[in-house]
């Protein structure tokens, strides 16, 4: 039988992209808060002739839906459960004397304490299950920053330091546990923010690539930290930014 991973933001962009990727292999439980883009999700799986997953519709900071919707979905195939990737995710472009804290609370509610909320949640059945893989979707402004996206950084600064928190605490448990921080990328965004010229052009100057990166070469390293090759990955905050860190 499959091993199964819940990922969560799987309505579009890089979770819809991983999610249709991962579930020929896994049986994959993705999470979105858009009923509209589960059913958009849905209607695809079935067009593709996919089978084996289970699609949740919830927001990630409510925690006691969450948690009463996924024991739902997990009561025949606990004892499968392998990995949880935490990939949803906001953001917040605004002038950092303009922010208010409630609108740091909420970046950091989706960016942060939803993956601290969800891995407590799921965390004891792959120890019960002799091990597992847990994989943060941060970014690399959890390393530099950009104007205006204090609340952003902050959170998935955050992130970082949860995921080597419990690589340390939980490694010789046989679960790992890594970030992956892309760059600028071909997700969700990707149209919008090429629409704006100096933006834009400022990504490519500052990516020695020259390029913004696909879905595809995020999967990849996704793929790697499930697999046993990726087992002595563990506590690393991995870049998929074109060298925009170099």
């Amino acid at each position: 039988m499959k091993k199964v991973i819940v990922i969560t933001g799987v309505g579009k962009g890089f979770g819809k992209d991983l999610f249709l990727n991962l579930v020929r292999d896994y049986f994959v439980i993705g999470v979105s808060r858009s009923q509209s883009d589960i059913d958009r999700l849905q209607t695809e799986c079935d067009r593709l002739g996919l089978l084996e997953f289970d699609l949740v519709a919830c927001d990630v900071t409510n925690f006691e839906e969450l948690e009463a919707l996924l024991s739902k979905s997990l009561v025949a195939k606990k004892e499968l459960l392998w990995g949880i990737i935490n990939n949803a995710g906001i953001r917040s472009r605004k002038p950092f004397l303009e922010l208010d804290i409630e609108e740091f609370q909420n970046v950091s509610n989706v960016n942060l304490f939803s993956p601290i909320k969800l891995t407590q949640l799921l965390l004891p059945q792959l120890l019960n299950n002799g091990g597992g893989r847990v994989i943060n979707i941060s970014s690399i402004l959890s390393k530099q920053s950009l104007s205006e996206l204090s609340a952003y950084s902050v959170s998935k600064g955050g992130l970082d330091a949860f995921t080597r928190s419990l690589a340390v605490e939980f490694g010789a448990s046989n679960v790992t546990c890594n970030s992956i921080l892309p760059g600028f990328c071909k997700t969700s965004y990707f149209e919008n923010f090429k629409n704006n010229d100096t933006l834009y052009k400022m990504t490519l100057d500052k990516t020695p690539l020259k390029r913004w990166g696909e879905s595809g070469e995020l999967i990849g390293l996704c793929r790697l930290l499930l697999s046993s090759d990726g087992a002595y990955i563990n506590g690393a905050s991995i870049p998929v930014d074109g060298g925009w860190l170099a």
